[in-house]
């Protein structure tokens, strides 16, 4: 138990604490003004802080879990991870929440000179539609669509470059019937021009599917019966056109008829964020997270746990 401490040593203690936690003042500047040795200063803090007469509290709009965030960018060697509180576990909810901090961490990253890289999941159109202010940087779409009716969500993809016109997008499917629709439809000009600019890309910001029933491809390969052969492989997960196993092992099942950056450009992109989570794709998020394929990861905190568990 702290030995109780008389009032003036307690103005003293929480003078110290404000000055050094809330004015941002160095330890040394504070010791040097009260004639005191740098280490007295630095119990003062300590002191205040242990006796309640300064609480430091976390106040930020999205509620985060910083401990679990740290851990589980620890465990898996990522620059960070942001482990989100979601209002629900419903997965239209859990989308719109982590594509506001998706929007939040992408405005505060990306710069004027950047070309950003986006894929075409629902949760990169939810933060496409919610980033607000953006910079004037090149925006490139980094892969085709998922189903046929999904091209009216693009618009809040492509809106982030209307302003300077710097807009690369692939009006073409992320999958195809076979590889020679691929090959025509990757010799088309316009397709041609975007895909250029996969090996120019600084920041990748892309969202992750979780197999089999939180994948708008792995819908489309079911309404082709071809789940069963990509499900054989162990694929659980996919990022871009990468299709993951649990281990993060990357299955070329689809590559001659995907269309988007390949699994070897995505691995060479300086700065890459994927986001992702609720039920449905926990293990997609430990496969991605496995992979090595990111740098930063937003999900919830559920998945977060689920992760570390297994991990």
């Amino acid at each position: 138990m702290s030995t109780p401490i008389g009032l003036s040593e307690q103005m003293l203690c929480a003078y110290v604490a404000l000055q050094h936690l809330q004015e941002g003042r160095p330890l040394i500047d504070i010791a040097e003004e009260l004639e005191l040795s740098r280490f007295k200063v630095g119990r003062m803090v300590r002191r205040a802080r242990e006796t309640g007469l300064i609480e430091v509290r976390l106040n930020m709009p999205e509620v985060i879990d910083t401990h679990l965030s740290r851990k589980v960018a620890q465990k898996f060697g990522l620059q960070s991870v942001i482990a989100v509180e979601t209002s629900s576990d419903e997965p239209s909810q859990v989308r719109k929440d982590l594509a506001r901090v998706g929007a939040r961490v992408v405005r505060e990253t990306v710069n004027e000179d950047d070309v950003i890289g986006l894929t075409s999941g629902r949760t990169i159109v939810d933060m496409c539609r919610v980033v607000g202010e953006f910079p004037n940087c090149e925006v490139v779409q980094l892969t085709g669509v998922a189903t046929s009716t999904w091209n009216q969500g693009m618009q809040a993809i492509l809106s982030l470059g209307v302003a300077t016109n710097r807009i690369f997008p692939l009006h073409a499917p992320l999958v195809t019937t076979d590889a020679p629709a691929a090959r025509a439809i990757t010799a088309q000009p316009s397709i041609i021009r975007s895909l250029k600019r996969l090996d120019h890309i600084s920041k990748a910001v892309l969202s992750i599917g979780g197999w089999p029933n939180s994948s708008l491809l792995a819908t489309q390969l079911s309404e082709w019966n071809e789940m069963s052969q990509a499900r054989s492989l162990g694929v659980v997960s996919e990022l871009g056109t990468s299709l993951l196993t649990t281990n993060g092992a990357a299955v070329p099942h689809l590559t001659s008829r995907t269309i988007g950056i390949s699994t070897e450009q995505l691995a060479s992109v300086p700065h890459k964020i994927a986001i992702g989570g609720g039920h449905g794709k926990h293990d997609a998020v430990l496969a991605v997270l496995r992979s090595e394929l990111v740098d930063v990861l937003i999900t919830d905190i559920r998945t977060a746990e689920y992760a570390c568990r297994l991990g």
